[in-house]
């Protein structure tokens, strides 16, 4: 019988168990597991990204106000019928990843925000978000990002 624990022991390293298991998943930012899954369907054409609104990832583009992450630091934003903007995430300020909060972005660290077309409307933040330039053929649903183009 001395392989027995006794309740008070049981509970006690039931009680470790949580903490540490708790620690351990908080540490892990789950945002990010599940950002892949909007991430857009693209490919490369040398410094330029092509985007098709027929593959899946992206058929969320095919209404205004849709957008898809293109990487950690790029997102492309279906802003009206006929254009579409790409911009950069990381903030002006002290370079924290902004967030999309309904038709704006927002620095989490520090609170600057943007329209949704890049332009600072709060600070602390003095510059406007990187943008790419966009071209978007229509008739082959196709949007090219012009990657090495910034404003």
């Amino acid at each position: 019988m001395a392989d027995k624990i006794s309740r008070r022991n049981f509970i006690k390293k039931s009680a470790a168990g949580v903490v540490i298991g708790s620690a351990a998943l908080s540490s892990i930012d789950i945002t990010k597991l599940f950002a892949a899954s909007k991430n857009a369907a693209y490919k490369k054409s040398g410094d330029d990204i092509i985007v098709k609104l027929n593959e899946d990832k992206n058929s969320v583009l095919n209404a205004v106000g849709g957008s898809v992450l293109i990487n950690d630091e790029t997102m492309l934003i279906r802003t009206s019928q006929t254009e579409f903007t790409a911009v950069n995430l990381i903030c002006r300020h002290k370079g924290c990843t902004v967030e999309k909060e309904g038709e704006k972005f927002v620095c989490p660290c520090h609170g600057s925000e943007y329209t949704i077309t890049g332009k600072v409307t709060q600070g602390p933040a003095k510059g406007d978000l990187k943008v790419f330039e966009t071209i978007f053929e229509s008739d082959k649903g196709v949007i090219t990002i012009k990657m090495q183009q910034e404003n």
